[in-house]
């Protein structure tokens, strides 16, 4: 895997580092896809206890982010961003 296949920004390696020690687990998010459908594709986020055999794996910061390789394909080029939320008046 190069560096331009996917990554992590800083900010959400932060706030899965924060998620991570709250619930006492592993740094480590997995990132997959779900086939189409009505809807198109859906993407899912958890935390997981490590890569399995042919995961792409980028790291951030010291927090991994882990995809297997049919999600890979269709998320190659991204980047995996957290923007919190903000309360406006």
């Amino acid at each position: 895997m190069s560096e331009a296949d996917i990554s992590l920004t800083p900010s959400a390696a932060k706030r899965v580092a924060w998620i991570a020690e709250r619930q006492n687990k592993a740094a480590i998010l997995r990132l997959a896809v779900d086939g189409g459908g009505c809807a198109g594709f859906t993407y899912k986020f958890e935390l997981t206890d490590g890569a399995e055999d042919g995961d792409a794996v980028a790291e951030t910061d010291g927090v991994r982010l882990v995809v297997d390789p049919v999600s890979l394909e269709l998320v190659k080029g991204s980047a995996v961003d957290f923007v919190g939320l903000t309360l406006i008046r």
